[in-house]
């Protein structure tokens, strides 16, 4: 999986930096903003009431920043009054400097280079507001919170059964929005992994138990991977590191599928080897043979 792709665009970004992403119809990393799509609105009063955790998170950074300064310009009074009024001023500076931004709904498109397929999305933009006629206009930031088809976050084999490939979709497409609800979406990839592997229903944690006896590897993986579900399900302290660092864990663990596909399909071979060169096996049989006789 590329984690350092995802990184780049957990925050607000320009469309200029943002990277070439997994298309879902053809799997090639080609799908982009069609630029001439996107129509954006600016945020409601009623929007701000129930907004979404990047607004929040954005408008705390905000708050955290102002609370910051205010604490060091009032340590340099303490310490010296004439600091203290330099301090405030320099701060008075800063802000009439600082870049203006409102916030925005977006829509638009995402089309894909190599099959020309689309991806409708939805998010939150930033847009510049120019304080002066002078200023240099500076170009809107975006993210995207929604997809209308869930991205791949990395590839997925055909041989994953398709119970398991419909929870981690869905785990994908919370991670823009809601990483908890995304770890809880993980957490039922992982109960379908255990019921396709054989495991007897039960809890999740009996059945990764049951699983250490045929695939210890991928077991403690699992029990990792439950932790993290759990704390998704019942409680909210799951982040987008947190979630990048399992969808890696799941990738590889996803890899025992394609193993055991072809296990199953060298039998025929390795049985044709073993009628024509295991002596011993072709001895017994004889010998069975005139027995029954």
């Amino acid at each position: 999986m590329n984690t350092s792709k995802w990184k780049s665009i957990l925050g607000f970004v320009t469309l200029e930096k943002y990277p070439n992403i997994p298309c879902p119809y053809c799997h090639q990393e080609t799908l982009n903003f069609d630029k001439g799509s996107i129509v954006s609105r600016e945020v409601s009063e009623n929007y701000k009431k129930m907004a979404s955790r990047h607004f929040n998170i954005e408008q705390n950074k905000q708050k955290d920043e102002s609370l910051e300064q205010g604490k060091l310009i009032k340590d340099m009074w303490d310490t010296n009054s004439l600091l203290g009024v330099l301090g405030a001023v320099g701060y008075a500076i800063y802000q009439v400097a600082k870049p203006s931004y409102h916030f925005c709904k977006f829509t638009a498109f995402m089309t894909c280079a190599s099959c020309n397929d689309n991806v409708s999305v939805i998010g939150l933009s930033q847009e510049h507001t120019k304080k002066t006629d002078n200023e240099k206009q500076l170009p809107p930031l975006y993210k995207i919170e929604q997809f209308s088809v869930p991205v791949p976050m990395f590839e997925i084999s055909s041989t994953v059964p398709v119970s398991i490939q419909f929870e981690l979709f869905g785990a994908f497409s919370y991670f823009h929005i809601d990483t908890n609800s995304s770890a809880s979406k993980l957490r039922r990839a992982i109960e379908k992994f255990c019921s396709e592997l054989g495991m007897k229903p039960n809890t999740l944690a009996r059945q990764i138990k049951e699983l250490e006896t045929k695939y210890p590897t991928e077991a403690d993986f699992l029990n990792t991977l439950r932790l993290v579900g759990n704390e998704g399900t019942h409680s909210d302290n799951v982040n987008e590191d947190d979630l990048l660092l399992a969808f890696d864990i799941v990738e590889e663990v996803l890899a025992i599928f394609p193993r055991l596909e072809t296990l199953e399909r060298l039998k025929a071979p390795q049985a044709k080897l073993e009628d024509k060169f295991d002596k011993k096996k072709a001895r017994t049989e004889a010998e069975t043979l005139e027995h029954e006789k």
